[in-house]
């Protein structure tokens, strides 16, 4: 019993020694941060004026389209980190609807990078805005474009970040209280006393079978006097 006692504590004490030291170093040594940009596909000629959004046609639509499945092709991908972009990337299309029936509208663009360095997070953008760059002139020249009206990206607002990512340190945070709960319960089955889930045995008196009882012996009976 004793011995149980101090396999139980042990474990205990190790889990949440384990979980105090994941929550340290998820909080203090493994933030992630974010740098995110949206753009929007452009012709600017001489007779450009008013919003950006006045002169979106299905061209522009069709041009951000098209960079998207370029930079999910496992090649770009590659290629990026070839150049020095190695944090996690993605870009995304602007839509309404939903993943599985997305309805495009307007050539907007959004690119995100997210890695633990700050430095790499901001460089695996700024690489990627490049790559945009050389794409967009390599798509509408091999199709015979002018270059003074060629489709342009331009940027929505500024490069947001690196910023550091609260939300993933929360997330992370609380799968790790998950996991300790779960590791707690356990070790707390595992180390139960089993011997009350089995069934004592039954008395002797139980599994002895009673004899056939004797008979009194009958008593003497006195003499009579004559």
């Amino acid at each position: 019993m004793r011995r149980r006692v101090f396999v139980r504590c042990g474990c205990l004490a190790l889990v949440f020694l384990l979980a105090g030291f994941a929550v340290w170093w998820v909080r203090n040594r493994s933030p992630l941060y974010q740098s995110v940009v949206t753009v929007a596909f452009v012709t600017k000629t001489s007779h450009f004026a008013g919003e950006v959004y006045d002169h979106f046609t299905d061209n522009h639509i069709f041009t951000a389209l098209a960079t998207e499945r370029f930079f999910d092709n496992p090649g770009t991908r590659d290629r990026l980190r070839a150049m020095g972009g190695t944090a996690k990337f993605s870009y995304e299309v602007a839509h309404w609807g939903n993943q599985e029936l997305p309805v495009y509208g307007q050539p907007y663009a959004t690119l995100q990078s997210l890695s633990s360095d700050p430095k790499e997070s901001i460089d695996t953008l700024n690489l990627a805005l490049k790559l945009l760059t050389q794409k967009l002139a390599a798509l509408q020249t091999s199709a015979g474009a002018n270059g003074r009206v060629m489709i342009k990206w331009e940027m929505i607002g500024s490069i947001l970040g690196p910023q550091r990512q609260p939300l993933q340190k929360s997330r992370a945070i609380a799968g790790i209280g998950l996991s300790a709960m779960l590791v707690t319960v356990v070790v707390m089955r595992l180390t139960r006393d089993r011997s009350r889930d089995t069934p004592g045995r039954p008395s002797e008196s139980l599994l002895m079978t009673p004899g056939t009882p004797r008979r009194p012996r009958p008593s003497r009976l006195a003499g009579t006097n004559t």
